[in-house]
């Protein structure tokens, strides 16, 4: 069982960087809901998707409302799968940039990453007993 811990190490390294540097395109929602309203399904369907490397959600200046799309190159910031708040015009919003699994761009990114993160949990508890 002692040997099984270093390949599981291996495993998780591999993965880490193997996820940190493919630009996979995933399905984002392409479509535009009204400002206040919180769940974008009453607006947005599967059936009309694009696809890009990062999905996005933000205010948007010719709708007056909450577009929601994709992007092939990454935020401004490079910051990755997150949401910046601002202030503008349309009073205080959120643009977020998600890019772990299709549709992310109408749910908060966190929500989406809960995921990810028991799954490193669980890894990590593995790696420790054998």
């Amino acid at each position: 069982m002692g040997s099984l811990k270093p390949i599981l190490r291996a495993l998780v390294l591999i993965l880490a960087i193997t996820g940190t540097h493919q630009q996979v395109k995933i399905k984002c929602y392409d479509c535009v809901t009204p400002l206040g309203v919180n769940d974008a399904m009453e607006y947005c369907n599967a059936s009309i998707y694009c696809k890009g490397v990062y999905c996005t959600k933000g205010p948007n200046a010719q709708s007056n409302g909450i577009y929601h799309g994709c992007i092939n190159s990454p935020p401004v910031d490079k910051a990755g799968a997150s949401c910046k708040n601002t202030d503008n015009q349309f009073g205080f919003n959120k643009n977020c940039y998600c890019k772990n699994i299709d549709y992310c761009n109408e749910t908060a990114p966190l929500a989406a990453n809960i995921v990810l993160i028991a799954l490193l949990i669980l890894v990590t508890w593995l790696t420790t007993f054998f």
